[in-house]
């Protein structure tokens, strides 16, 4: 009876490995049919309080030219599958991608950016070339990026990032929507060839009426200042990610995990800017309530006495200060409200007797 036992757990055992190989061969040939068949689908959620996304000003949709990066983390796996890394060919390992013509598209050296750190403009690696088919969790996590910030740091560390700065004055309406954050987080059972990215918006915004007395005559000129905010202004906010930390890619010190890493409650929410310390030759992440709030923001000018500006979401001490500014003209009025949260438009009337 052991003697047959013996033999039927053989049997099996044999049979297990001849199933393994032959499903090992039909799933590489699967990835040489789909070679380049990654799709990444698209949906961007409205500001809370608003019945249109503001993206762009027509409130509809990306723009072209509007860029984000893509991490990719493999939290339950202890080795570096497809798509974690870029090979060196980018910082952080991040893929590099631009909204054109409806859909992501790479980088390309055309567009400026010095990505794989050899001093000269180049492309981004291709993201649609990679086989993310492996069994294992995967985590896409996504955000805009406006600017491409290069530095020497500690004992001649080249370090490049791609980061989302923060304009306190948001005249411009480029300035405006680079302050606008949006960040994406699909986790997959396995790695996948279509993803899905649902965009948030991680800053507050407001949306402000001028309410003048008939007997006032306020320019399309006139400019509006909120005075009293943190002083974030020309830094990099930084999005909490509780993957971070499994995250097997980084510049050092200086990259995604060390900046990024957060506890499961702060996932997908602003927990603060960059902080790039020399002296410690690291870089972290300062918390906004620890932040000097002596900041004046400048809004941008939507027309018809209205102003929209883009603000992180924080508690204040103390009530901030509007300023309308016309020519030699000048009104004030306290702001109503002292929290904002992230992903929330707050709609304003400044009343001028």
């Amino acid at each position: 009876m052991m003697e047959i036992y013996k033999r039927l757990r053989f049997f099996i055992s044999s049979c297990s490995v001849m199933l393994l190989m032959a499903g090992c061969t039909a799933e590489e040939g699967a990835e040489d049919a789909l070679q380049g068949s990654l799709t990444f689908t698209t949906a961007v959620e409205n500001f809370d309080g608003e019945t249109v996304t503001r993206t762009n000003f027509m409130g509809n949709a990306f723009e072209d030219g509007d860029k984000i990066k893509l991490k990719i983390i493999c939290p339950f796996s202890a080795h570096t599958e497809f798509g974690e890394t870029t090979y060196g060919n980018s910082f952080d390992a991040f893929w590099l991608l631009k909204w054109d013509a409806n859909k992501w598209s790479t980088l390309t050296a055309k567009d400026g950016f010095d990505i794989n750190g050899d001093y000269s403009p180049s492309g981004s690696p291709d993201i649609y070339a990679r086989y993310e088919a492996q069994q294992t969790p995967y985590v896409y996590t996504a955000q805009t990026w406006s600017e491409e910030q290069i530095f020497i740091a500690g004992k001649g560390t080249r370090v490049e990032q791609y980061s989302n700065v923060f304009h306190a004055d948001q005249t411009k309406a480029a300035d405006y929507k680079a302050c606008d954050l949006m960040w994406a987080q699909t986790i997959q059972q396995t790695g996948s060839y279509n993803v899905h990215l649902s965009f948030k918006h991680v800053m507050a915004a407001l949306l402000i009426t001028v309410d003048a007395n008939a007997n006032l005559n306020i320019s399309d000129n006139a400019v509006l200042t909120l005075e009293g905010m943190p002083d974030i202004d020309q830094r990099e906010v930084i999005v909490g990610d509780y993957y971070a930390y499994k995250s097997k890619v980084n510049s050092n010190d200086y990259g995604y995990k060390a900046k990024h890493e957060c506890a499961v409650g702060n996932n997908g929410q602003v927990i603060g800017v960059a902080v790039i310390n020399d002296s410690q030759a690291k870089a972290y992440t300062e918390a906004l309530d620890n932040i000097a709030q002596t900041a004046v923001y400048t809004a941008y000018n939507a027309g018809n006495k209205t102003y929209r500006l883009i603000v992180p979401p924080c508690t204040l001490n103390g009530k901030a200060t509007f300023w309308l500014r016309d020519g030699e003209k000048r009104y004030s009025m306290q702001l109503p409200l002292n929290e904002f949260k992230g992903g929330k438009l707050y709609q304003i009337t400044m009343k001028i007797l």
